[in-house]
């Protein structure tokens, strides 16, 4: 399921990392999508899309090591069951409370996901 309307949550494979990813945009081999401090944008290629998002293989050319294969990053969907169990304790300031999966997808989309391809 790609979409940029969604909101997911990223585990990256390479840095054990978990964002929330707004806004998510594709080019030829890279992927784009804010979190709520910045922009993020990195290179590959689409693995598969799965039933609630998809998997992107990031392989990145550095200074130092040439091309490097950073394995694969895994794009969920966020539901409203699983921010309120894995995301909202980890929020800084004030959550509000959600209704639904579409009001955190609006809440989200609204004040964060506007920002449009600047990464």
């Amino acid at each position: 399921m790609l979409s940029n309307k969604g909101l997911y949550l990223v585990k990256d494979s390479y840095f054990g990392l978990r964002l929330m990813a707004i806004g998510v945009e594709f080019c030829d081999d890279c992927v784009g999508f804010h979190d709520t401090n910045r922009g993020h944008q990195f290179f590959g290629k689409l693995v598969k899309e799965t039933k609630d998002g998809f998997i992107w293989h990031r392989v990145e050319e550095t200074l130092e090591e040439g091309i490097k294969d950073f394995g694969l990053m895994e794009f969920q969907a966020l539901t409203l069951e699983e921010y309120n169990q894995k995301v909202s304790q980890h929020v800084i300031g004030p959550v509000p409370e959600f209704n639904s999966t579409e009001e955190l997808y609006e809440f989200y989309r609204r004040n964060f996901g506007k920002r449009g391809y600047h990464y």
